[in-house]
């Protein structure tokens, strides 16, 4: 009986470690699966990198092109092509940063580093109250307050750049542009503040945007904030 009553139960028990075998064997190929996608995604991302940055910097050079040119359409949609490359036209706009209020006359307009709309790789440093990371398809917007006045602006910017960093950025709204080279500030550490040059703004611009026109080294700079600060005359 003891002999009859273990052939009965064998059965069962080596049905029960088949099917633990048949689950793990169900599950492996699956999570192979998932590695195997992500191996292959990050080749892609990889492999592409290189093309999207090229095509940024020349999507930034037909959009001078244009914009020296008059045609301001033509201007914003080649600005729309490379946004839409680096991934920013994929917020929503319920994501972009609230229109500041606007400012007394003659006050300066200040345009915080963590209320910048950010793309390109750029990063937010919290900590720091800085942007850094700035690359070739990096950009970083902001909303200008409504109700601005036409006219000369004076742009001072806080930032900072190491000796072997830096390289040519261009700040711009809807239809001028300032080009400057970023000077070094000694170190990533130590900050200064300067005003670059006069930036000219049309009534009613909306954005003000600082993009890299050529980068050295490990970044343009780590910028902390910009002023605009309205010139003599400005009306």
């Amino acid at each position: 009986m003891l002999t009859s009553r273990h052939s009965r139960w064998m059965p069962v028990a080596a049905l029960a470690g088949l099917a633990s075998c048949f689950a793990l064997a169900a599950v492996s190929p699956s999570d192979t699966l998932l590695k195997l996608r992500h191996e292959w995604r990050t080749q892609v991302e990889r492999d592409t990198k290189k093309a999207r940055e090229d095509y940024a910097v020349k999507l930034v050079k037909l959009e001078k092109e244009l914009a020296d040119g008059g045609d301001y359409a033509g201007a914003g949609k080649a600005s729309w092509e490379r946004r839409r490359i680096s991934g920013e036209t994929g917020r929503s706009g319920a994501e972009d940063p609230a229109a500041p209020p606007a400012v007394t006359d003659g006050q300066p307009i200040i345009l915080e580093a963590s209320a910048a709309r950010l793309s390109g790789g750029i990063v937010y440093d919290a900590a720091a109250g800085m942007l850094s990371r700035w690359s070739m398809t990096g950009a970083a917007a902001w909303i200008l307050p409504p109700g601005l006045k036409a006219g000369g602006y004076e742009v001072e910017l806080t930032w900072s750049c190491a000796p072997d960093a830096g390289g040519d950025m261009v700040i711009k709204e809807g239809r001028y542009a300032l080009r400057r080279t970023v000077k070094s500030s000694v170190s990533w550490v130590d900050y200064k503040t300067e005003v670059i040059g006069t930036l000219r703004l049309m009534v009613n611009s909306r954005l003000l945007e600082l993009t890299a026109a050529a980068v050295k080294g490990q970044g343009l700079l780590q910028l902390k904030s910009i002023r605009l600060l309205p010139a003599t005359g400005t009306k």
